[in-house]
């Protein structure tokens, strides 16, 4: 078994991973990957340029793929189980769904489980914009002062659809509002997460509407003080999109946002999503 060369992007966050698209699928590979993205957070392979059969098929090794359904779209990706993410969306749904992506947000809180991983393959670049960025959760919680860490045990934070659509509309019609809760009612986690290997990590972004029990600006203000602390640029990574680059990273422990582009700029990214294994509890 040859090891796989990383290479650290910062203390905090992130590594770049040189392999060959032919090697991803090797014996042992995956496993290693998965490795160093619990240690890393984010794997990048610069320009690996792999295929959509090998994305879906290494989604498939690091676990089981959660095949894109509420984000079906018809195309040849969504064929594989994929999602093609694009700003010429005709839908709707489908033009929040990728609106909503340039704010800090973890996938999957509208689940109890949420995904492990997601993978994203970059078709076509930007021209203007379209970065990715990503936020370690992991580290930020380490890092907060112990009496702050106690003072946040034991809150619960209700997550929603409509608190990121709050961001785009200021006046929501009530059939929006009916469409969101049917695809993202809202629901309640633990603030602090316990995971399974001991680390912990908060569980906030876009879709933290407020804390439970407490008044709705207080809530909010927590929250917004929170996701200020763990976008600070120490726990933070951007990703300037390459033709061919592929990153995978470890979604319980991340936020992530797209920077604001627009379809004139061509970006176009299919991305994989590896199904979940632990439930987010306190």
């Amino acid at each position: 078994m040859t090891s796989l060369r990383t290479e650290p992007i910062s203390d905090e966050i992130g590594a770049r991973i040189h392999t060959s698209a032919d090697h991803l699928l090797a014996d042992q590979v995956p496993e290693q990957i998965m490795q160093h993205l619990n240690r890393y957070g984010v794997l990048l392979f610069p320009q690996i340029s792999a295929s959509d059969e090998t994305l879906a098929a290494l989604s498939n090794r690091l676990g089981d793929m959660e095949a894109a359904r509420v984000t079906a779209d018809g195309s040849a990706a969504n064929k594989l189980g994929l999602y093609r993410i694009s700003a010429d969306k005709q839908d709707k749904a489908q033009q929040e769904y990728v609106a909503g992506n340039n704010f800090w947000h973890m996938d999957g809180t509208s689940y109890r489980v949420p995904g492990k991983a997601t993978m994203l393959k970059c078709e076509s670049p930007p021209t203007v914009g379209g970065e990715t960025e990503f936020a370690n959760l992991f580290s930020a919680y380490e890092a907060l002062p112990e009496e702050r860490k106690r003072a946040l045990d034991g809150l619960t934070v209700v997550h929603s659809m409509h608190a990121v659509m709050s961001k785009l509309y200021a006046e929501p019609q009530q059939e929006d509002i009916d469409r969101w809760n049917a695809v993202f009612p809202p629901n309640e986690h633990p603030l602090v997460w316990s995971h399974l290997d001991g680390r912990r990590s908060l569980v906030i972004g876009s879709t933290a509407a407020g804390i439970a029990g407490w008044d709705e600006a207080e809530g909010r203000a927590l929250l917004e003080e929170l996701l200020d602390w763990c976008t600070q640029a120490r726990f933070t990574y951007q990703h300037v999109w390459q033709k061919g680059d592929m990153v995978i990273f470890n979604n319980p422990g991340l936020l992530h946002r797209s920077r604001p582009y627009d379809e004139a700029s061509g970006r176009v990214l299919h991305r994989a999503t590896v199904k979940g294994v632990e439930a987010i509890s306190a």
